[in-house]
C-alpha cells in the first residue's frame, strides 16, 4: 500500500497576530511580483537596445496581450477566492478539486488563444494603431505568446491556487527559477549572441515561454509529489461543471475588470500613437515603471484577498475587514517614498531603458504625474482585490468602469485635444481615474456589501458540493 502524503497546512492566517499573517503572505508575494515585473523590465532593457521602434512594438503588443491576461486573471481570481474559502473552513478535499478544475479551465483558455493566434493578432494591432515595422515586430511577439499560452494559463492557475491556500512561498520558488533562466536567455535570443539567432522582439517571447514552461514543471512536481498545501490527483482533473461554473462566475467579472482597463488603454493608446512613435515609446517605458512601483501593492492586495477569503470561510468577517485595512496602510508606507523617488529621479529611471532625449523628457513627465496621485491608486488596488477575495468581483468591476471609462478616457481626450495640453492631457486623464477609483473603493469596502455576496455565493455552491465529491468517490 502506497504511503499517503501528509498535507502541509498553512496555519496562522485566521488567528493570531494580524500583522504577522499579512507579512507571511505579502512578503513572498511582493518578491514574486517584483520578479514577474523583472521579466518585463529585462525584456524592455534588451529590446530597448534595438531602438525606439522595437520599444514601441513591445508597448503596443503588451496592450494587445490584454485578451490573454483577461482570461488568465479571471480564472486566477475565481480560483484564489474559492480555494481561500474552502481552506478557511478546512474543507481541503474541495480545495484540491478546485485546483483540478482550474487546470481544466486553463486548457480551454489556451485552446481559445491558439484559435485567436490565426485570426485576431494583426486586426487587433491595427485597431491599436500599429503600422509598418511596429506592426511586424508586435505580431511576431504576440503569435508566440498566443500559440504557447498553455504555459501562462497553467503557471498562473497553480500560483493562484497555492496562494489561495496560504502557500505563497512555493510559487515564489518557481518564479525565481524561471526568472534566472529568463535573464540568461533574453539577451541570447533577442541580440543573437554566440550560436543563438538574433530574433529581436520575438526572442523575448520565446525566452518567456521556455522559462515559464520550466516553472510549470516545477509546480506540477510539487503539487503531485511534494509536501504541499494542495494535493493534485488525476481524479480531480475530471470536469466538474458546477465547480467550474463557480470559478467562471466569480472570474467573469474579474476578467471584465481587465477588459475595462484594456478598453480604456485602447482609447489611450490610440491617443498616444497620434503623437508619434517617440511618445509611444515613452508611454511604454512609463507604464512599465508604473507597474514596478505597484509591485508592493500587488503583494499586499493579494495578501488581502487571501486573508479576506480565508477569514470569511472561517466565519470571522471582522478579521477579514481589518486585514484589508491593515494591508492598505502598510502599502501606503512603502508607496509614498517610492513615488517621491519617481518625482525626483524620473529622467534617470527613463534613461535606463532608452537614451533618446525626447523619450526621456516625455517619459519623465508621465512618471511625475503618476507619482502625485499614487496614494489613491493604493486604496483602489488593495480594496479591489479584497472584494475579489470575498467573491464580490461585480462591485469592484463597477467602480473600475466608472473610474476608467467615465473619467479616464473622456478627461484624457478633453485635456489632450480640446484644451490643447498634448500628451500631458493623457497623464491628467489617468490621474483622474486613480483618484475616483481610490475614493470609490474606500466607500464600497466600508459598506460591507461584500460579506452578503460571500454568504449568497456559499449557499449556491453548497448545493453542488456533495454531488461533486460523491461523484469522485464512486469512481
Amino acid at each position: 500500500m502506497a504511503k499517503q502524503r501528509k498535507r502541509k497546512v498553512e496555519n496562522g492566517l485566521v488567528e493570531g497576530k494580524l500583522s504577522q499573517s499579512i507579512w507571511k503572505l505579502a512578503a513572498p508575494m511582493m518578491i514574486g511580483g517584483a520578479l514577474q515585473d523583472l521579466f518585463s523590465l529585462v525584456d524592455l532593457f534588451f529590446v530597448g537596445k534595438l531602438g525606439h521602434v522595437e520599444v514601441a512594438a513591445l508597448a503596443i503588443a503588451g496592450t494587445t496581450m490584454a485578451i490573454l491576461t483577461m482570461l488568465v486573471q479571471g480564472i486566477g481570481v475565481g480560483t484564489m477566492a474559492l480555494i481561500s474559502h474552502f481552506t478557511g473552513e478546512k474543507n481541503y478535499e474541495m480545495s484540491d478539486m478546485a485546483l483540478g478544475q482550474t487546470l481544466m479551465l486553463g486548457l480551454l483558455g489556451s485552446a481559445l488563444m491558439l484559435i485567436a493566434s490565426f485570426f485576431l493578432i494583426e486586426p487587433l494591432l491595427r485597431l491599436f494603431g500599429a503600422t509598418g515595422d511596429v506592426l511586424l515586430y508586435a505580431s511576431e511577439y504576440l503569435r508566440i505568446n498566443f500559440v504557447f499560452s498553455i504555459v501562462i494559463f497553467l503557471f498562473s492557475g497553480m500560483t493562484n491556487a497555492l496562494q489561495g491556500s496560504g502557500d505563497a512561498k512555493t510559487p515564489l520558488y518557481a518564479l525565481v527559477i524561471a526568472n534566472i533562466l529568463n535573464i540568461i536567455l533574453d539577451p541570447l535570443l533577442i541580440m543573437g549572441y554566440g550560436p543563438f539567432p538574433a530574433m529581436g522582439v520575438a526572442g523575448s517571447a520565446v525566452a518567456t515561454v521556455i522559462t515559464r514552461g520550466i516553472g510549470v514543471l516545477f509546480l506540477f512536481f510539487h503539487l503531485f509529489f511534494g509536501h504541499s498545501t494542495l494535493h493534485l490527483k488525476w481524479k480531480y482533473l475530471k470536469p466538474q461543471p458546477s465547480l467550474m461554473g463557480r470559478i467562471v462566475n466569480i472570474g467573469f467579472f474579474a476578467s471584465l475588470q481587465v477588459f475595462i482597463r484594456e478598453i480604456s488603454f485602447l482609447f489611450l493608446m490610440r491617443l498616444v500613437t497620434s503623437f508619434g512613435d517617440v511618445t509611444l515609446a515613452a508611454y511604454g517605458i512609463g507604464s512599465r515603471l508604473r507597474t514596478f512601483i505597484m509591485v508592493p501593492g500587488f503583494g499586499f492586495a493579494s495578501a488581502a484577498a487571501v486573508l479576506v477569503g480565508q477569514n470569511l470561510g472561517a466565519g470571522n468577517p471582522e478579521r477579514a475587514k481589518k486585514s484589508a485595512w491593515r494591508a492598505v496602510m502598510y502599502y501606503e508606507i512603502i508607496a509614498i517614498p517610492l513615488a517621491t523617488l519617481f518625482l525626483i529621479f524620473a529622467p534617470t529611471f527613463v534613461g535606463i531603458f532608452n537614451d533618446h532625449p525626447d523619450v526621456i523628457v516625455i517619459g519623465s513627465s508621465f512618471l511625475r504625474y503618476l507619482a502625485v496621485t499614487f496614494p489613491f491608486l493604493a486604496f483602489s488596488l488593495v480594496f479591489s482585490q479584497a472584494l475579489n477575495g470575498a467573491g464580490d468581483t461585480k462591485t469592484a468591476t463597477i467602480i473600475n468602469a466608472i473610474g476608467q471609462l467615465v473619467f479616464r478616457v473622456p478627461f484624457a481626450y478633453l485635456c489632450a485635444l480640446t484644451l490643447g495640453l498634448g500628451y500631458k492631457g493623457i497623464w491628467l486623464g489617468i490621474n483622474a481615474s486613480d483618484v475616483v477609483q481610490g475614493i470609490g473603493m474606500i466607500f464600497v469596502f466600508n459598506s460591507g456589501h461584500w460579506q452578503k455576496v460571500f454568504i449568497e455565493h456559499k449557499k449556491k455552491l453548497s448545493r453542488h458540493i456533495d454531488v461533486d465529491v460523491n461523484g469522485l468517490e464512486t469512481e
